[in-house]
């Protein structure tokens, strides 16, 4: 009789331990799927937040657009490419512009066309604008002519009247840099990039890549401060351009 007293007693004890660990479990499996929901619904928040903040911080929109790519090369000398520059030059100009609270979009971020055919891929870079609701559309560029080599320095080519203060404004930033010859600005109306665009656009030439052009258009630091021209006229542009438009409301209201 003692022994089975005994065995009930070890087996009562069983039950009690594995109801203590289940309880356990339940606890911690509560404590962690708490934890997890809370985390969710913070990080949700936290995105939504976010999302509304950068809607208001931004003052304008510009598509940036880095010429050529892939298969199309550009404007080439010594293994040094059109499309690497302008590529290298619209991502330090992005980062510059994103600042001054003004969104970037670039056309491509990689080394790759937007389509094999040329037409459709100048077109496709143009109709971002639209597709973006952008303000402003910026072309990078790099020179050529020929085998000669001393002809060198900036221009900018414009869409048209509405796109001039832009490029005026652009062209000015760049000039004060010193780097080269400023030649000025040039209507680009027939040039597709611009002709199929929509808002105030512009192509920017650096410079001429075979020219003594060369050394600056192969430089980090040179385009990264070219860049950084070319983000000043573009901020005070817009910042021109909403006084402008406040302006223009105030005395129609």
């Amino acid at each position: 009789m003692a022994k089975k007293k005994k065995k009930k007693k070890l087996k009562w004890s069983r039950v009690f331990i594995a109801l203590i660990i289940v309880c356990l479990l339940i606890f911690g499996i509560y404590k962690s799927a708490s934890f997890l929901i809370s985390h969710a619904i913070n990080l949700i928040n936290d995105l939504i937040a976010g999302e509304k903040i950068s809607v208001k911080k931004y003052r304008a929109t510009v598509i940036i657009d880095p010429g050529h790519g892939g298969y199309d090369v550009g404007a080439n000398t010594k293994n040094i490419y059109e499309k690497d520059i302008t590529l290298k030059t619209a991502k330090y100009l992005q980062k510059a512009l994103e600042k001054k609270d003004i969104k970037v979009i670039l056309t491509r971020k990689d080394d790759k066309e937007l389509n094999s055919d040329k037409s459709t891929d100048l077109h496709m870079r143009a109709a971002m604008s639209q597709q973006n609701q952008a303000d402003y559309f910026v072309s990078i560029h790099v020179n050529d002519f020929a085998n000669n080599t001393s002809i060198s320095g900036f221009e900018i080519y414009t869409r048209n009247n509405e796109s001039t203060p832009l490029a005026e404004s652009i062209l000015t930033k760049i000039d004060e840099l010193k780097i080269s010859r400023n030649r000025g600005l040039v209507d680009g109306h027939n040039l597709q990039v611009l002709r199929d665009n929509t808002v105030p656009s512009v192509l920017i030439e650096l410079g001429y890549i075979k020219s003594s052009d060369f050394n600056y258009l192969t430089s980090d630091s040179q385009l990264d401060n070219i860049a950084g021209a070319i983000a000043k006229g573009l901020e005070e542009r817009v910042k021109e351009d909403k006084e402008a438009k406040n302006e223009g409301e105030s005395q129609g209201e």
